[in-house]
């Protein structure tokens, strides 16, 4: 219901912590943004006093304090939206349509197929989806003491300077403006007027928040200032920011990622081993493609989920490498290649460039369409070099774009989209042993 943003485990944490807090203290929470904190300690005692200044946070805010939420629907925006209006009751129903809101209007005006069929969807869907979000709303068990809409600066300074404090302050400079800015395209109501929190702000914030004897904050970025009071590191997957907590005190934790793998039974081609056809493809359970991913894959590469992991296989029954495919979000017919390898040390030192054909054949196509119910007629995927071409993919799929990489590891980026379903894997085998089967 609530949007979270922060992990799982950061919230044991939270609840961990206050556990030692005076019994029925009034807890002071700013910057509260999606009132993950309050629904982390709700139940224990407490009277939470929150604040924020962002549209959605408000909305919340004020209905869980039994407030007017005070939010109207833009003149400029009832040709697009005016279907929704109804539901705006200055209560429930506002906050619902916000919460919805939040996963839609950014489609709104926009060109393109998705977001036309993002917006046509909650459109066609809406009276539904509203009264089941209102009906999950009125089952909240989250209770407020106060709720302000105030500048996270000005409001600590009327905290108590013994009541405890919690809070994840914006982990960027400007977070708030770029996270709801669709809400406050289409929606007015009476903001508050105050200076986005620069990244030297956040820092003195916290700063605010730790001089009292009970508090918790948390930063995606360490605080040397704050480096006597780190009482644990976060990771919670491979690919997310780690965050650091800072206590007054709590015990120490340290949270790093797990990933369940399964043995993979099949032969893999060695060194010395003659490849030999037909070509064939056997889907993966996700502990396997774990394993063989963990095992092969550039450890430089963090791991992500796929839907789909398929491993290509010589006539010997040997892996001789792995696929890992996604839908796309954007394009209907087109899946996003996770990652792609080959098994190693072979005789082959091209054996990789096997693998992006199998993955790219009539059989892999079949699969993808099988597994994600749509037509599929594309790839594409992103290849991290510090060459300005892959020569994986160089002569099999066409370079899109090269920018910059983002990954500091890498100088840069390239994207590549092809055709899928061209050849099979018969086909595939017998291009591949021509051009860059020598050993």
């Amino acid at each position: 219901m609530f949007q979270g943003t922060i992990p799982g485990p950061m919230r044991s944490i939270v609840r961990e912590t206050s556990s030692q807090w005076p019994s029925g203290a009034e807890v002071y929470v700013p910057c509260c943004g999606n009132f993950t904190i309050e629904r982390s300690i709700a139940g224990m005692g407490f009277a939470l006093h929150s604040s924020d200044v962002s549209i959605y946070t408000s909305a919340v805010g004020r209905w869980l304090t039994r407030q007017p939420v005070g939010i109207q629907l833009r003149e400029e925006s009832r040709d697009e939206l005016g279907w929704l209006a109804d539901s705006l009751d200055d209560g429930v129903g506002t906050v619902a349509a916000m919460m919805l809101g939040t996963r839609f209007l950014a489609s709104v005006g926009r060109e393109g197929l998705w977001h036309e069929r993002v917006v046509r969807s909650y459109r066609e869907q809406w009276t539904a989806k509203h009264a089941e979000t209102v009906e999950r709303l009125s089952g909240s068990d989250v209770e407020l003491a106060s709720y302000q809409v105030e500048d996270v600066r000005s409001w600590l300074q009327k905290v108590p300077g013994d009541a405890p404090v919690c809070s994840f302050p914006p982990f960027y400079g400007g977070g708030y403006e770029k996270l709801y800015e669709p809400l406050e395209a289409h929606f007015t109501w009476d903001a508050p007027q105050y200076e986005p929190l620069s990244d030297d702000d956040v820092v003195s914030v916290l700063g605010a928040i730790t001089d009292r004897p009970y508090w918790l904050t948390a930063s995606n970025h360490h605080v040397p200032e704050l480096h006597q009071y780190l009482r644990g590191v976060i990771k919670a997957t491979p690919r997310a920011a780690p965050f650091y907590v800072y206590a007054s005190e709590a015990r120490t934790r340290i949270v790093a990622p797990r990933q369940a793998i399964e043995p993979v039974k099949a032969p893999r081609l060695r060194q010395g081993d003659e490849l030999v056809g037909p070509l064939r493809l056997s889907l993966l359970k996700p502990g396997q493609f774990n394993a063989l991913r963990s095992r092969y894959l550039n450890p430089k590469i963090a791991p992500g989920a796929a839907n789909l992991a398929v491993a290509v296989k010589d006539g010997g029954g040997r892996v001789l490498g792995v696929f890992a495919m996604a839908p796309s979000t954007f394009t209907p017919d087109e899946v996003y290649v996770l990652s792609d390898f080959a098994v190693a040390p072979t005789d082959y030192p091209r054996l990789s460039k096997l693998i992006v054909l199998a993955a790219t054949s009539t059989e892999a196509q079949l699969l993808c369409q099988r597994s994600f119910s749509r037509r599929i007629r594309r790839v594409a995927t992103t290849a991290f070099s510090n060459n300005p071409v892959s020569m994986k993919y160089r002569g099999l799929l066409r370079l899109n774009k090269r920018s910059p990489s983002n990954d500091g590891g890498w100088r840069y980026q390239l994207q590549y989209q092809g055709a899928m379903g061209q050849h099979t894997l018969t086909e595939a085998l017998k291009m591949w042993v021509k051009r860059w089967g020598a050993r």
